[in-house]
């Protein structure tokens, strides 16, 4: 496999009943309208501002439909990642829950409908640490894609080991409408999105993500894996809100 160079993986695309993990998917956290009731939501109390939480994210987003946001959190024992933008319609973008070598950090891209305090908040334990950044949004990105075409999906993996840690990169086409944008008629499109992501190291589960309408369309997501070696079997799977599902699957490389 070439370094820098996506692979296209095999790819299961079906119609499926919605499964234990999507029955999971925290419907009042992530359907609630403020920041309060969202982390309430997430049963978090007592946050504790912390600078073991790095946030990085731009200051300035000149499209507010695509905005890379990076955490990395060097809080050890971190169980959970939650990222919240205070000023979306629902401020809850994602929940992420590690597990067996999974690392505190993580890439993704959201959505932000306008300028906001982007906001990650981190169980160590029954503590809650938290750390925030204001992003001055040039371009409302919470409409959605003003498609309702046929739906298709693919998906493209890479996962690259550095010093026994596999940086596994996961790309979903998929559309990842809100439920608020119209099609050329006039008609709302409905809200078609990733809830859930499953990642598993030679069988073993290291990360899950809960995720809402406010990840950016064809999700991109980064994530880190410490013990991994060369020839270890990562496979990731997703299911939306509509009962598709996906499933890819790669070696750990060089």
């Amino acid at each position: 496999m070439q370094r820098r160079t996506f692979i296209q993986c095999f790819l299961g695309l079906f119609l499926v009943p919605i499964n234990a993990l999507a029955a999971v998917w925290n419907k009042p956290a992530f359907e609630a309208t403020d920041l309060q009731q969202a982390t309430q939501g997430l049963e978090i109390s007592g946050e504790i501002p912390t600078d073991e939480i790095t946030l990085i994210a731009p200051d300035r987003a000149e499209n507010g439909a695509v905005v890379q946001v990076e955490i990395i959190c060097k809080l050890a024992n971190t169980e959970a990642i939650a990222l919240f933008v205070a000023e979306n319609p629902t401020p809850l973008i994602a929940n992420v829950m590690l597990s067996s070598g999974a690392q505190a950090r993580l890439v993704t891209r959201i959505k932000m409908a306008q300028t906001s305090q982007v906001k990650v908040i981190a169980k160590v334990g029954n503590q809650y640490y938290t750390k925030t950044k204001q992003v001055v949004v040039l371009e409302d990105g919470c409409g959605g894609s003003d498609t309702d075409a046929k739906f298709e999906s693919s998906m493209k993996m890479r996962a690259k080991l550095v010093d026994e840690i596999a940086e596994v990169k996961v790309i979903i086409v998929h559309p990842m409408t809100t439920g608020r944008a119209k099609n050329s008629a006039g008609q709302l499109i409905p809200a078609h999105f990733i809830q859930t992501l499953e990642a598993t190291l030679n069988g073993r589960k290291v990360l899950e993500a809960h995720c809402s309408t406010a990840i950016s369309k064809n999700p991109y997501f980064t994530f880190y894996v410490a013990g991994a070696k060369l020839g270890d079997m990562v496979i990731v799977k997703w299911q939306d809100n509509m009962g598709y599902a996906g499933q890819s699957e790669i070696q750990v490389s060089i």
